[in-house]
């Protein structure tokens, strides 16, 4: 087994929380749905919470998915390609990625660091500093871009490899 770099771990670890967060959501709607019906006291926080959870899963999620090669691809094209056209159809898909990533990541630290300065917040049940939630953002799509970089790396290594 090949020993894992430090981003690798830095992933894995993310989805790990990811995965508690998820746990954390499903018990805090059992709790809901027992103190809703069998005490009649509801919990006015838990769907915000569970909000917020679901926001936080996905972004702690997404690098260990494309790090797994789990995103959605449209493999029917791809399999009547030559092996060639394949690496650079997935070389493109790659670039897309990085652009993509580094675009949002760029936003999203710009944004997070205004909301930051001005103070805004996130008020409903409860009242959170809505740069929480960018940095969150700019954290999973930092980490996307790495990915996405790495894989693109790979594949070009793989690509001059065939030729």
């Amino acid at each position: 087994m090949k020993d894992k770099g430090t981003f690798d771990r830095i992933i894995d670890t993310m989805a790990i929380v990811a995965g508690i967060l998820l746990v954390a959501a499903v018990l805090i709607v059992c709790i809901d749905i027992c103190t809703r019906y069998f005490i009649q006291k509801p919990q006015v926080w838990t769907v915000e919470v569970c909000e917020y959870i679901l926001f936080g899963i996905a972004f702690l999620g997404a690098p260990w998915l494309l790090k797994l090669g789990g995103h959605i691809s449209v493999d029917v094209v791809i399999e009547h390609l030559g092996s060639k056209s394949q690496g650079r159809l997935r070389l493109l898909s790659t670039v897309t990625g990085v652009l993509i990533s580094a675009i949002i990541c760029w936003f999203s630290l710009a944004t997070s660091w205004d909301c930051f300065k001005s103070g805004v917040l996130v008020t409903k049940t409860l009242t959170i500093p809505k740069h929480y939630f960018l940095i969150l953002i700019f954290l999973g799509y930092f980490l996307l871009l790495v990915e996405f970089a790495r894989q693109f790396f790979q594949q070009l290594k793989e690509l001059r490899g065939k030729q």
